[in-house]
């Protein structure tokens, strides 16, 4: 037997027992999400956006802000690592996959700017982070520097399904803006990895939430990310409308 067939029978089981505690944990997951996801959709964005869809700056607000927490969640995700048990095999196995699944996609989001021309060629994103974006950023590492990659799972559990959500959203960025998928690379790439990185997540959890602590933990993980993720959205709405207020809106794609 080689060495990785080694590696592979100690640490990740061929089945992986189910639990009231974990079944107990999804449930309770699902239900919050589901929850937040239902007051993102009585918010002024989530309600602009299914009347009149996006315009230009709207879409690249937000488009910004999701370049600059993305840009932070392959680290965010490697440093949790430092609060693992070398023991912990399979458990580091997938944070250092996702790490690494995750390096560089704030670049599909600098695509997705430059091929409808909302950012120039050789042009950066330099508006700043608005405070929710800025306040998940530094969670999201003080979760995975403070208690580790099993509480930080809370993240990934909801991130992972999140095109089941936002599909009416990205509907009418399709429609308002008249993009492709060639124009949306973030998106479609995302959302042809997630399903199996739904089930990934899910089968870790089973494997390493091993008491209830840890289990109210990925809970308040989870609630907490989406909040502010749904908060960055309402953030971002308000920035468009104050800029329209004040007749500045950004429209040249020259990134100045």
């Amino acid at each position: 037997m080689v060495v990785q067939d080694i590696l592979d029978a100690v640490s990740m089981p061929e089945e992986i027992v189910s639990s009231s505690m974990h079944d107990e944990l999804f449930t309770r997951l699902d239900i919050s999400i589901g929850d937040l996801w239902a007051q993102a959709r009585n918010g002024a964005f989530w309600r602009h956006v299914t009347a009149h869809g996006f315009d230009r700056e709207l879409y690249r607000i937000m488009m910004t802000q999701i370049y600059h927490y993305t840009r932070h969640n392959s680290i965010n995700q490697a440093v949790a690592a430092f609060r693992a048990e070398p023991e912990q095999i399979g458990l580091l196995r997938f944070v250092y996959s996702h790490a690494r699944e995750e390096l560089g996609h704030e670049k599909l989001v600098l695509h997705d700017l430059r091929a409808v021309g909302l950012l120039g060629p050789d042009a950066s994103v330099d508006d700043v982070p608005l405070p929710a974006t800025d306040a998940l950023i530094q969670y999201l590492y003080g979760v995975g520097l403070r208690e580790g990659p099993v509480s930080r799972l809370g993240y990934s559990y909801w991130a992972e399904t999140v095109y089941d959500h936002i599909s009416p959203v990205l509907s009418k960025a399709r429609e308002s803006l008249g993009l492709s998928d060639h124009d949306m690379a973030f998106f479609a790439a995302h959302s042809e990895i997630d399903s199996k990185h739904a089930m990934e997540v899910q089968h870790t959890i089973r494997r390493s939430v091993i008491s209830r602590e840890q289990a109210d933990a990925v809970h308040r993980v989870a609630v907490t990310t989406l909040w502010l993720t749904t908060s960055l959205m309402e953030q971002s709405y308000t920035e468009w409308a104050r800029r329209r207020s004040d007749g500045s809106p950004r429209e040249s794609g020259d990134g100045r």
